[in-house]
C-alpha cells in the first residue's frame, strides 16, 4: 500500500513533471549542438576550380567554405604556375561546409632534366627515352645513311646538344636519322586517338606532326583524332619524314565507333571508347 499511496501524491507528479521537462530540455540542446557541429542541411554544391591560383580561390572567398590542402604539384607547360589541376571533390559534388579539397597545383619552377644520349638508338627507342625524361620529339629529319631509322644526331634549339646537357622539362628535340633502303613506310591508322597519342605514334612511324585543327575548340579529355591527312588505307605509304595533319572532335558528341568501322568495317567486340590499331585486325 506504501507504494500505490506514493503514486498519489502530488510530490510524485511533481517530480515526474520536471524530470520530463528536463529530459526535453537535454534532447533539444544535445540536437542543436549535433546541428551546429555537423552544419546538418547545409549544403555545397563543390565549383570547378581547374585553372584558379590559391590566391584567386582565397580572393574569392571559397576558403570560408572548403579547406583547401595542396596534395602535389606537377609540370604542366599547358597552364600557369600554381594554377589548379586536379581536385577532388570534383566539380558538382555536394559537400558540407569546411569539406577539405584536395588539390594539385603546376610547380611554380620549371624542372630541369638532362639530355639522354640517343645516338645510334632506333627511332623507337629514342622516343622512349626521350618519355622518359620528359622531354618530346619536336621534328624528325631524315638523310642518306645505310643506318635505317638509327639516330645520328640529337638537336636542341638548332644546335648538336651533348648527353648530359641540363634542360627544361618539357623542350622539344630534333632527330637526325638515317634513310635506309626502305624511304616509304605505312601510314598509321590514327582516328579515335588523342592528341598526344596521335603525335607519338606519327613519330613512331617515322613521321613528322603537321597542322593540328581541333574542330570542337580544344579539349585535352575529350578531343580525338576524326580525319587525318593522307588518310589511311592498308597499303598506302608515304616518305619517311613528311607530315601528317590531323583533325579533332569531341567524343561527346560525335560517334567514333561508327566511324571507324568505315575504316574497318569487319570489327568484332568493340567497346565504347576504345583505342583501335589496323595491326588488330
Amino acid at each position: 500500500m506504501g507504494f500505490f499511496s506514493f503514486l498519489l501524491r502530488k510530490k510524485f507528479y511533481l517530480h515526474f513533471g520536471i524530470s520530463i521537462i528536463l529530459t526535453i530540455i537535454i534532447v533539444f540542446v544535445v540536437l542543436k549542438l549535433l546541428k551546429t557541429y555537423t552544419n546538418f542541411g547545409e549544403t555545397y554544391i563543390v565549383p570547378d576550380f581547374f585553372g584558379m591560383t590559391i590566391d584567386e580561390v582565397n580572393e574569392n572567398n571559397y576558403n570560408q567554405i572548403y579547406d583547401f590542402v595542396i596534395i602535389d604539384s606537377i609540370f604542366d607547360p599547358k597552364n600557369r604556375s600554381q594554377s589548379i589541376v586536379i581536385q577532388n571533390p570534383l566539380p558538382g559534388s555536394v559537400v558540407k561546409k569546411d569539406r577539405k579539397v584536395y588539390v594539385t597545383v603546376v610547380a611554380s619552377s620549371i624542372e630541369q632534366v638532362e639530355m639522354p644520349d640517343l645516338i645510334d638508338l632506333t627511332l623507337r627507342q629514342a622516343i622512349n627515352r626521350l618519355l622518359s625524361k620528359g622531354l618530346y620529339v619536336n621534328k624528325l629529319d631524315y638523310v642518306e645513311d645505310f643506318a635505317d631509322n638509327a639516330v645520328l644526331e640529337q638537336i636542341f634549339e638548332a644546335e648538336i646538344i651533348e648527353t648530359g646537357t641540363i634542360i627544361e622539362k618539357g623542350s622539344g628535340i630534333d632527330l637526325v636519322l638515317g634513310l635506309g633502303d626502305n624511304r616509304k613506310v605505312p601510314i598509321p591508322f590514327l582516328i579515335g586517338l588523342n592528341e598526344s597519342e596521335a603525335k607519338e605514334a606519327i613519330n613512331r612511324a617515322s613521321f613528322n606532326v603537321g597542322s593540328i585543327y581541333h574542330l570542337d575548340g580544344y579539349n585535352e579529355s575529350h578531343s580525338r583524332v576524326y580525319k587525318q591527312s593522307p588518310d589511311w588505307s592498308v597499303n598506302k605509304k608515304m616518305f619517311k619524314g613528311e607530315r601528317l595533319r590531323i583533325w579533332l572532335r569531341s567524343d561527346n558528341t560525335f560517334d567514333f565507333e561508327s566511324l571507324i568501322r568505315t575504316y574497318i568495317p569487319d570489327t568484332t567486340n568493340i567497346e565504347s571508347g576504345s583505342k583501335f590499331s589496323p595491326d588488330e585486325f
